[in-house]
């Protein structure tokens, strides 16, 4: 597995989360090639990485969830022409000129399919029907012996079994951002992980441990010196493909709550033994 994101489709006005299957070009032109749903039928297409609407402060419009460091991946292949105004060179003759192609990470087997890429590339979306033996199994993401909130199904499952986190304490709590410094003092900046970890001791089921994945913000607040930190309830909603945690009751996303919340694009958890 390369990557797994949320993608917003500003076309259709909503989200989605996918695997990537490749990434062209970059910076600017950088596009990345995803699966979205349409009915009972699944299509590839190309969606531009950043919003493009605020050229002085652009947006991505896909968000890493899980990431195994896709440039290095040995199912992928990487190349590259001599420059951004130079297309590679076996597509050279395919494509228009107004079409960047300068740059490709990816699955091999879609890059030597020089009709299938051609056809994506110029913006098309492309079924995959005929391409299904090829793909990644559904959920290939996801790691075995863990719950995935996904749906609200998922939600209802883990506050049953968890009896709403009523009469549990959030014990430990740890972040990886995916950002270090090397032995060479050699700065990686990219928060490529935001991972949350939250463990909870509960008198009504087993400890359980949460992961947070793809953290967008996380508000930490321990009880004062003169309160107790028991939870009575905790809440846990889906929107926008994203989850939303406190450690309080509530209908709707409020994140002007004055307890502990978190969010995120992925979230699964397990009974510790």
């Amino acid at each position: 597995m390369g990557m797994f994101v949320r993608v917003f489709d500003a076309q259709r006005n909503t989200y989605f989360k996918s695997e990537v299957y490749a990434v062209i070009n970059g910076g600017w032109y950088e596009k990345r090639l995803v699966v979205f749903s349409s009915g009972d039928d699944r299509y590839f297409k190309f969606f531009d990485y950043l919003d493009k609407s605020n050229p002085t402060s652009p947006e991505a419009l896909i968000n890493t969830i899980v990431s195994s460091g896709f440039t290095y991946d040995p199912e992928w292949i990487f190349k590259q022409s001599s420059g951004p105004d130079k297309k590679l060179e076996d597509y050279e003759e395919l494509l228009s000129s107004d079409i960047r192609f300068f740059e490709y990470i990816g699955c091999s087997w879609i890059y030597e399919n020089r009709p299938l890429l051609a056809e994506l590339l110029g913006g098309d979306a492309v079924s995959t029907k005929e391409y299904e033996h090829l793909m990644l199994a559904p959920n290939a993401h996801q790691l075995e012996g863990w719950h995935y909130v996904e749906e609200q199904q998922d939600v209802d499952f883990l506050l049953e079994q968890t009896g709403g986190f009523h009469d549990s304490v959030l014990k430990e709590l740890s972040y990886v951002s995916g950002a270090f410094v090397d032995e060479k003092k050699s700065m990686y900046c990219t928060d490529s992980v935001r991972s949350v970890t939250m463990r909870f001791d509960s008198q009504w089921c087993r400890p359980i441990e949460m992961i947070f994945e793809g953290v967008v913000a996380l508000n930490l607040r321990p009880c004062q010196d003169n309160y107790t930190s028991e939870i009575y309830k905790a809440s846990l909603l889906l929107q926008n493909a994203s989850i939303f945690f406190c450690d309080g009751m509530m209908d709707n996303i409020d994140k002007d709550y004055a307890g502990t919340w978190i969010e995120s694009f992925s979230l699964r958890w397990r009974f510790c033994e």
